[in-house]
């Protein structure tokens, strides 16, 4: 029989509009992520394909999620579609097995969802074949991945999600409950998704994971582009393991429901959520009383209207509040914030204090998702409630105003909206109380929650003027989806301004020294703007709404026309005109007094600047050999004035007659007294000026340059956080606002596709490493700044509560008309990049030897300046005894607001981010202290990057920021010993071998790196590591010393990666420089395995240890393509005795061939485990089989 359910069931559904309108979007999004370089559901990054193999798997992976929806229509509807049509009486009545009815609509349900996903991967393939993007960026498009995808993922997933929703829908009987599930299950789903953030968690939250992306992603996680572009996903280990779970549980569930089903007559099932009604008495009839009628005189007057209206709007809104799917949605988005604030901002093992700013973003992280939700689904359920209980005839015929039950829907919405929020608030009050260490600050809650807040009112609103306007639920159920996903829609087709994308507000950046950095009047105007446009959209709605049963537009459209007669047409009017006004104030601010310009044209203005002056690259500049600047800061006007002087020499042996000068377009720039010449370009647009000077500079000869550069905040802007000078907190670099001699490459486009997109062919890199004369330029001409080692004194004023700081030695402060003025000079010449702050501070002062240590933090962020200054103490102390003197007295550490989410090391000063470090919660005495590390690596950096100066090739990053990683490493050895240091360098490999495949160009051996982090930063530190491990500390510092002497301030030519591994290798011995080789020359890795652990006890009572190990060591071309290497050195093998700690009984290296071979060593107890390379000193993708229990026998 159940053919005969499956056949009905089949045709029933293939006929139903609506799936077939849930269909089509699915369809296009398959369509546009597929062919898109912008609109992406997941992968497509750097060199990987955009429909590589895994990237096709992962997209289907996620659409699979949306099939919730689908599938809670076409299976969950169908077990409730008899009860809710009165004829399953009947249909319970005739004989049938309850696995055939409730199978045949399961397979009928399953069958067409499969085939919308049928349809959707058509969609992706066409897609895929039309595609606008770079040919480049794509596969050929063969059936291959997606019929794996459809086998492995779509139907799993869809068979669970079918399944769980059957169950659903059988154990609650009500269609209510499943779309309540649906949403649990899916905030569960995200909350699960948070174990990732812990490694030692990420296992089993990829095995939990029921739609399989999870797994997918740690499976793939360490292919490189290549591998990700050519080969499937490995259906193997957990991706294998968590498919067969999930599919054996789908197959549970299913029986399950047939279990519980059962077929009652209607009123009478037995439930998860009710129980069946117990039988009563009828009441028993008397004769009733004549009623005592009383005269009443009817009064229709405001003051009944606004009672009326009270009474109306408190009805529905205790309506909502007190509905069990509100309840139950509220607490699900309360789970979730819980969860996320266990691990947010994860950095190795600390989360951040639960500042209040903070708590405000993870409360819209965890409840925006479900509040939006909430309010479209409400937004149909009040305009739809009094039709759907049939007695909208009775309500529409009440005697009260027409604009009466919208307006107490509009406030009902709203009151949801502020419960919802202020049941967060009240949480993360709750979750400061019990972890605390803050303070929490209700003002800023209020102010963080209306800002929030206002985004879900105008939509709700707008929500609810389309349930009335369109009068089909459903379809307006959609159109609001489209609305809430405008935003993101619109801006990945290239439409970003806020002005036409509905309830745009700018998303304000909260900073604990910065306030809102003066931003909320241009918030307020934004909001003004959409609130206008939103009322109008309501009377538009109040005026065509449908009455009684007048619902089509012939009839509708008469009735809004005399209505919008009266007041409403005034009101309509005017809120039009107001929204018209102030859209072009907003205009007149972002345009007129600011510069706009969206992403696109941003890039577009970049690549015209490459295109015009990129030809000057090359043109002879004179070098910059002395900075004198007075930079008078106003932080209450966000401001500045800088007058600045630059010395220039002609260095090379020709004369010089052209000068290109580059200014900031973000500022004004007035150049004072130049000498005789003749402009020959003045583009104010890209803010370059060329001039050829009447007398040409001679070799040795000299020239000042004076310049004037106003900074003006001016009107409003649609960002979210200032920028510049600020109230408090101002941070701004030499790069920013003072002017630049010769082309700024640091402009050009570097994303491949980009460039091709806009006919620029390939990224440009860095220059090579044997170009001799690239190395007369040092490495920050990257970042357009070029000049030699040069003075620098400066003297900066401030507001008078305010500290001003910069690099150089503090000559004297004083005050004057009300104003701070500090003095500031280098007392040795130092690369032309410096900074400058200004803030209110408390200040933690130390020592270290005679060199003065000072903290300048904000007052709530006094936490972790012990930890700065330990790492200041211990990196001095460090770098100091093995490479040469610290050249200042002093070492300030400055916090900035978190605009900028770094820390950067200028000449005894340390500009600190407030959200990397000052906040961190550390108390967990066996977790890494991430703060000691940074700050030992920035303080690092004043030996490497300051007095060692690298040249303007490739390999200068290794010279920088490898060299500070490696002296970081030390000082957290010598602080809290090599068990935290492990600890680091795993989650540097880790974040090594994931960035392998997102490289955008080829990945290159550490000595010729481009600037890549996932190089120079993760790959550096385990690479001298390593060294340092093999060789000897002593060894490696004594080569780090002398090359350090022989380059310390040394001008042009600088020094190089070559020349650094030209000093190592004389300290090497013989028998490790293959080693480094491999380690800076090469890109090796390794993929060895230890297969096998036997232990035989000997007569004597010891033990013969046998393991068994498969070794291999790869090499890879840019591209990540591995071609093997013979294995050349000795493998470090270890065992260890059972117990915890563990007790070593064998250590010891072992030169062995490649591939499988075995090694027997003796010990004195019975062994417990052996491990391959115990300190974890090799790049191995999967280090977890590298141990192995020892199987003992003789015993």
């Amino acid at each position: 029989m159940w053919q005969e359910f499956f056949r009905f069931d089949l045709r029933y559904q293939l006929r139903q509009p609506l799936l077939w309108l849930m269909t089509v979007p699915l369809m296009a999004g398959a369509f546009l992520t597929a062919g898109s370089p912008t609109f992406r559901l997941g992968g497509g990054i750097g060199n990987v394909h955009l429909n590589a193999p895994a990237v096709i798997a992962n997209q289907l992976g996620v659409l699979s999620m949306l099939a919730m929806f689908l599938v809670a229509v076409f299976i969950a509807g169908a077990v409730l579609r008899d009860s809710d049509a009165g004829i399953a009486d009947l249909l319970y009545a005739t004989p049938m097995r309850k696995r055939d009815y409730l199978g045949g609509r399961f397979l009928a349900g399953l069958a067409a969802c499969l085939l919308v996903f049928v349809l959707v991967v058509l969609a992706m393939m066409l897609g895929s074949l039309t595609s606008a993007a770079d040919p480049e960026r794509l596969n050929p498009v063969t059936p291959l991945p997606y019929l794996w995808s459809f086998a492995v993922f779509i139907v799993p997933n869809v068979l669970f999600v079918a399944a769980l929703l059957m169950l659903l829908a059988v154990a609650g009987r009500s269609m209510l409950l499943v779309y309540v599930g649906v949403l649990a299950f899916f905030v569960l789903w995200a909350a699960s998704g948070l174990l990732a953030g812990r490694p030692a968690l990420a296992m089993a939250a990829a095995l939990l994971d029921p739609f399989g992306v999870r797994a997918l992603a740690l499976a793939t996680r360490y292919f490189t582009s290549a591998e990700m572009n050519t080969a499937l996903p490995p259906l193997a280990g957990l991706l294998l393991a968590n498919r067969l779970l999930w599919s054996v549980l789908s197959l549970a569930l299913l029986a399950a429901t047939i279990w519980l089903f059962k077929p009652q007559r209607a009123g009478a099932a037995r439930g998860w959520f009710h129980r069946a009604a117990r039988a009563q008495p009828a009441p028993v009839a008397t004769a009733a009383a004549a009623p005592v009628l009383r005269p009443v005189t009817p009064r229709f007057g405001m003051a009944t209207a606004w009672r009326q209206f009270w009474h109306v709007l408190r009805f529905d809104t205790m309506g909502v509040l007190k509905s069990v799917p509100f309840l139950v949605m509220l607490l699900l988005a309360l789970a979730n914030f819980i969860a996320n604030v266990s691990v947010g901002g994860l950095r190795f093992d600390s989360v951040p204090y639960p500042l209040t700013r903070l708590m405000l973003v993870e409360l819209a992280d965890s409840l925006n998702f479900v509040l939006a939700i909430v309010v479209m689904f409400y937004s149909g359920e009040l305009v739809w409630r009094d039709r759907q209980a049939k007695i909208a005839d009775l309500t529409d015929a009440l005697p009260v105003p027409g604009w009466l039950p919208l307006l107490a829907k509009c406030g009902a919405l709203t009151a949801v909206v502020a419960v919802f929020l202020g049941a967060g608030v009240l949480a993360a009050l709750a979750v400061q109380l019990v972890q605390g260490g803050v303070r929490p600050e209700p003002l800023l809650y209020l102010q963080g929650t209306l800002m929030n807040g206002a985004w879900f009112v105008l939509m709700a609103l707008a929500m609810l003027a389309l349930q009335v306007v369109v009068n089909q639920k459903y379809v307006a159920y959609a159109l609001s989806l489209l609305l809430v996903m405008l935003k993101p829609l619109l801006a990945a087709l290239g439409f970003e301004h806020p002005l036409y994308r509905f309830a745009s507000l700018p998303e304000l950046v909260y900073s604990d020294l910065n306030g809102y950095g003066g931003l909320v009047a241009g918030w307020l105007w934004f909001a003004l703007y959409w609130t206008l446009g939103t009322l109008a959209l309501l009377l538009v709605a109040q005026a065509f709404r449908p009455s009684g049963r007048a619902a089509r537009w012939r009839v509708r459209w008469p009735q809004g026309v005399r209505r919008l007669r009266g007041a409403s047409g005034w009101a309509l009017a005017l809120s039009l005109a107001g929204f018209a006004a102030s859209g072009g104030w907003i205009a007149y601010n972002m345009h007129v007094l600011n510069r706009y310009q969206s992403g696109a044209q941003l890039l577009d203005a970049r690549a015209d600047h490459e295109r015009r002056y990129r030809q000057y690259l090359a043109l002879p500049q004179p070098g910059i050999t002395s900075i004198a600047a007075n930079v008078d800061l106003y932080p209450a006007q966000r401001s500045a004035a800088i007058r600045g002087r630059y010395r220039l020499k002609n260095r090379g042996a020709t004369p010089l007659r052209t000068l290109y000068l580059q200014m900031d377009t973000a500022a004004q720039t007035t150049w004072q007294a130049l000498p005789a010449h003749r402009v020959l370009v003045d583009d104010e647009r890209h803010g370059v000026r060329i001039i050829e000077l009447a007398q040409a500079l001679a070799p040795g000869a000299t020239l000042d340059l004076a310049f004037l550069v106003n900074v003006r905040q001016q009107g409003f802007t649609a960002s979210g956080q200032p920028e510049g000078v600020q109230h408090n907190g101002s941070y701004f670099t030499i790069e920013q606002y003072f002017p630049h001699l010769g082309y700024n490459a640091a402009q050009d486009i570097t994303d491949t596709g980009e460039r091709r997109q806009r006919g620029l062919g390939a990224p440009h890199g860095m220059p090579k490493l044997d170009d001799l004369q690239a190395r007369y330029s040092n490495y920050w001409k990257q970042w357009g700044i070029d000049g030699d080692l040069v003075d620098f004194q400066t003297t900066i004023s401030t507001s008078a509560d305010q500290v001003a700081l910069a690099p150089g030695t503090l000559e004297r402060s004083w005050e004057k008309d009300g104003r701070r003025y500090f003095s500031y000079r280098m007392a040795q010449p130092a690369l032309p990049f410096f900074a400058f702050q200004s803030g209110r501070w408390q200040v933690q002062r130390a020592q270290w030897q005679d060199v003065a240590i000072e903290v300048h933090h904000d007052a709530k962020h006094a936490w972790n300046t012990g930890s700065m200054i330990a790492g200041a103490q211990q990196a001095l102390a460090y770098n100091t005894a093995h490479f040469g003197p610290y050249p200042h007295r002093h070492l300030r550490i400055a916090e900035f607001p978190l605009y900028q989410q770094y820390a950067r090391s200028f000449p005894g000063l340390i500009p600190f981010s407030e959200s990397l470090g000052f906040i961190s919660d550390l108390r967990d005495p066996d977790g890494v202290d991430h703060v000691f590390y940074v700050t030992a690596h920035e303080v690092a950096h004043q030996w490497w990057g300051d007095q060692l100066i690298a040249a303007n090739v490739q390999g200068s990053g290794m010279l920088t920021e490898s060299l500070a990683e490696y002296s970081a490493l030390m000082a957290v050895e010598k602080q809290f010993g090599a068990d935290k240091v492990r600890r680091i360098l795993r989650f540097d490999l880790d974040a090594y071998l994931a960035g392998r495949g997102r490289e955008q160009g080829r990945e290159l051996p550490l000595f010729r790196s481009e600037g890549q982090a996932y190089i120079e930063y993760r790959k550096g530190s385990l690479a001298f590591y390593r060294l340092r491990a093999e060789i000897g500390e002593a060894a490696l510092n004594r080569a780090l010393k002398a090359f350090l002497a022989q380059h310390r301030y040394r001008s042009a030519p600088y020094a190089t990666s070559r020349d650094l591994l030209s000093f190592i290798r004389a300290e090497t011995p013989a028998a490790q420089q293959q080693l480094l080789t491999d380690l800076f020359e090469r890109v090796v890795l390794y993929d060895n395995r230890l297969a096998g652990a036997s232990a035989l006890r000997r007569a004597d009572g010891r033990w013969d240890v046998t393991l068994q190990v498969q070794l291999a060591k790869l090499e890879a071309d840019g591209k990540g393509r591995d071609a093997p290497r013979a294995y050349d050195e000795p493998v470090d093998l270890a065992v260890y005795a059972e117990g915890t700690p563990q007790r070593l009984l064998y250590r010891g290296k072992h030169r062995l061939p490649g591939g499988a071979a075995s090694v027997t060593v003796t010990v004195d107890a019975p062994p417990g485990e052996a491990v391959l390379d115990p300190e974890q000193l090799l790049i191995e993708r999967n280090g977890l089989d590298n141990r192995r229990r020892v199987q003992l026998t003789g015993g």
